[in-house]
């Protein structure tokens, strides 16, 4: 199971997305929460990837979500 790191900050948001391995593959940085969401849902291609585990941190309500991605239509988060 791959797992993306998302930091939800007060202007923008950050994700990290990692292999089963916990190698890094990917960086990245968002201004808004859609962007982040088109960027997600290119992931499961792009990586031939069947599960995720999103690690949402709101830093803003200071809150810790965690959800699993099982087709390219779950990858999002709100």
């Amino acid at each position: 199971m791959h797992i993306a790191k998302i930091q939800k900050l007060e202007n923008r948001a950050i994700l990290v997305f990692y292999d089963i391995d916990l190698n890094i593959l990917e960086e990245e940085s968002f201004t808004d929460i859609s962007s982040l969401n088109f960027f997600l849902q290119t992931l499961p291609r792009k990586y031939d990837v069947e599960r995720t585990l999103f690690v949402v941190h709101d830093e803003r309500q200071n809150k810790l979500n965690l959800q699993t991605a099982i087709s390219e239509n779950s990858y999002y988060i709100s």
